[in-house]
């Protein structure tokens, strides 16, 4: 088995020109996958290996090991085999019907509340980028600017959401925001906070700036250019104007300000299912994720709180005072 492995490697080195690193990493991951088919199963060629070997080879794997690591020594098993059946070894490659293991996406860095203020409340840095022609489509820009991002923060929507927002989903009169065709095509109400309701009405007053002078009606709530409907694109190309003016050290997305709102909630004591229903969670799982962004400030509450958790000013010992009493 371990002389098929060395054809591989070869092939992996001079008909794919991998690099080195990536040839040994390969190479270990068969070199244990064929350890564990001659110990564990009595397995002498790969002629003989089965899909229940395999997968029964992942299912161990999977207690142990990270899945990106799991998901790479599969792609390794799955490229061999693939190399055996082009080499008339095997009639077909045994490994192909064993899905990789889902990857779990990291959420994103976690805005502190300054930060989301000062970012929402921050002025755009509009370099190289023409500007709007005339005052007051520049003021409505920058109107509809505010207003997207006091909404993202206030109400937790995905820029999907945002973009897909129209005039007739904001009820200002009952401070809410109606969600049409959410993730999974879900629909739901998320509360309006009155910052966010005071930048609505802002920009309303001034919407009209962005459409042209033959344009009919348009449903959309946030327009471009051109009096359209507003692209995910453009949201993230408007947060980056606003992001060259502040000194955040990391990449920030639309997503961030609806995490933050998550995390922020959750700290100031709001109950898991309630943050569920405004985030448009179909599983409270999903929203659980974000309970260990909380971790920091709940240990700091703790310590400042609890009488058996604050740490006495003066740590010495009671009655040491550097000599010995009798």
């Amino acid at each position: 088995m371990v002389k098929d492995v060395l054809k591989f490697e070869e092939h992996l080195a001079q008909a794919r020109g991998l690099a080195q690193n990536t040839v040994a990493a390969y190479t270990r991951d068969l070199r244990q996958f064929a350890l564990f088919l001659q110990q564990r199963r009595g397995l002498q060629t790969w002629e003989s290996v089965e899909l229940a070997h395999v997968r029964f080879y992942m299912a161990g794997l999977m207690k142990t090991s990270k899945r990106s690591t799991v998901a790479r020594k599969l792609n390794s098993i799955k490229s061999f085999f693939e190399f055996m059946c082009r080499q008339g070894r095997i009639p077909a490659n045994p490994a192909a019907l064993v899905r990789s293991p889902k990857q779990e996406r990291p959420l994103p860095t976690r805005l502190s509340v300054d930060e989301a203020f000062h970012l929402v409340e921050s002025e755009p840095k509009r370099t190289g980028r023409k500007p709007y022609a005339g005052q007051a489509r520049q003021e409505a820009r920058d109107a509809r600017d505010k207003a997207m991002l006091e909404l993202l923060y206030s109400s937790g929507l995905r820029v999907s959401e945002l973009v897909g927002l129209d005039i007739e989903h904001i009820r200002l009169d009952l401070d809410l925001v109606q969600v049409e065709h959410g993730k999974g095509d879900h629909s739901r109400l998320v509360p309006l906070g009155e910052k966010a309701a005071l930048a609505l009405k802002a920009y309303m007053g001034k919407r009209a700036e962005l459409l042209p002078k033959e344009a009919g009606a348009e449903p959309a709530l946030f327009l471009n250019t051109r009096g359209g409907r507003l692209t995910t694109r453009s949201v993230q190309r408007m947060l980056d104007e606003h992001l060259k003016g502040m000194t955040m050290p990391r990449k920030i997305g639309p997503h961030a300000l609806r995490h933050a709102m998550a995390t922020h909630m959750l700290e100031a004591g709001a109950d898991l299912r309630s943050v569920q229903e405004i985030l448009g969670h179909k599983s409270l799982s999903t929203t659980q994720k974000y309970t260990h962004l909380t971790v920091d400030h709940l240990l700091k509450v703790y310590d400042k709180a609890h009488p058996r958790a604050v740490k006495p000013a003066d740590d010495s010992e009671p009655g040491d005072s550097g000599s010995e009493q009798k």
